[in-house]
């Protein structure tokens, strides 16, 4: 589950006055079950959204979560997951616990800023509090853009701690990241603080000052789906349960209606031929092309890859895509970026009907996104 959704159901809970836990795996060594900067969301009935793995390690903390439900406090705590969990893969998992009591202001702009962020495509960073040393703690957060400069959140606390650190190198601003190491060896990515040391947990979060949980929010990949027959309704549903950010773009106002897409973020109906017309893309974009004919298939393949992008997949039979390729070339198109085109679309699982493609389209999606994390 994303952070988009974990603001979603937060900003739901305060407005009904509820009282919830936010639950961060903070760092991990070993098979630990996520990764850091997983979370969940804990309300009195229980999960209430996300998860940080299942199992014994979730229930644990959503019972550890429940006990601190309207306190207000934060709460650090150390794993060993065989022998505190009984957990037969081993290692160790760091929990943070973020109480939020129900109808608090602040988090409600909080929670509405990260989804601005998200939906604005803003980087931005959510700075949890976790004082080292401190088991229990007043709990406190902030959501900062690249310079640091707080957007929402607990500005006070923030500052606070700037001000008592900044003798030795504090927190001024955040940077734009750079190349961190986890416990496991595995390059990613940290936010950095000017001239404060860091200790890397992870590709997503990292925590610094000895007072702080860094976790930058990781910006939703859009998917822009060509054509919205039956492969291209069934392929909108699969990749927004994975986190993807849909568009759908037809040229049919009968295949480009809203309530038939209701996982999209977005319904477009244009012209195959001037897609420039109705759309903007860009180099984080992935492009996923199923038109209803194969010359609206071509014509949208080329304007494409005269376009940046992340990805580009189009859907059909050898003898199309051989077709595809001698078109593209005769329109002057790199060899290179035809080669780099996945056609046909989708990994090889003997796939059939719409949603079975879906599927073998939405795990090359996948595939291809966990790359571009790495």
């Amino acid at each position: 589950m994303s952070m988009r959704e974990i603001a979603e159901c937060m900003a739901a809970a305060l407005a009904d006055g509820r009282d919830v836990v936010l639950v961060t795996i903070a760092g991990g060594k070993g098979s630990a079950p996520r990764h850091a900067g997983s979370q969940m969301l804990v309300d009195a009935e229980g999960l209430a959204c996300g998860t940080i793995g299942g199992g014994a390690l979730e229930a644990h903390a959503i019972a550890q979560a429940r006990a601190l439900l309207g306190s207000g406090h934060g709460r650090f705590e150390q794993l060993d997951l065989v022998a505190d969990l009984g957990m037969a893969c081993g290692g160790s998992a760091s929990l943070l616990y973020t109480a939020v009591r129900g109808g608090d202001a602040r988090w409600a702009q909080l929670a509405a800023a990260i989804i601005r962020c998200l939906d604005e495509r803003t980087p931005a960073t959510l700075l949890l509090r976790c004082p080292e040393g401190q088991q229990l703690f007043e709990a406190a957060a902030a959501l900062v853009d690249g310079d640091g400069k707080v957007l929402a959140g607990d500005c006070g606390a923030v500052l606070a701690d700037a001000t008592e650190t900044a003798g030795a190198g504090g927190f001024a601003s955040l940077g734009n990241g750079s190349d961190a190491v986890d416990d496991d060896g595995a390059a990613g990515r940290a936010a950095v603080c000017d001239a404060t040391p860091l200790h890397s947990v992870g590709a997503a979060a990292s925590r610094f000052d000895g007072a702080w949980l860094a976790l930058p929010l990781e910006m939703p990949v859009r998917a822009v789906v060509f054509g919205g027959g039956h492969v291209g309704r069934a392929t909108v549903a699969a990749l927004a349960r994975v986190g993807f950010a849909c568009t759908l773009f037809d040229s049919r106002p009968e295949f480009a209606c809203p309530e038939d897409f209701p996982d999209a973020r977005e319904v477009l109906c244009g012209d195959f031929g001037s897609i420039a017309a109705s759309i903007s893309l860009d180099e984080r974009d992935f492009i996923l092309i199923m038109t209803p004919g194969h010359n609206s298939d071509f014509a949208v393949l080329e304007q494409v890859l005269r376009q940046p992008h992340a990805y580009v997949g189009l859907i059909g039979s050898r003898r199309k895509i051989a077709a595809a390729r001698q078109q593209m070339l005769a329109a002057g198109i790199p060899q290179a970026d035809i080669d780099a085109v996945h056609m046909p679309i989708g990994l090889a699982i003997g796939a059939e009907t719409p949603e079975e493609i879906a599927i073998s389209i939405t795990a090359e999606c996948i595939q291809a996104r966990a790359a571009l994390r790495r």
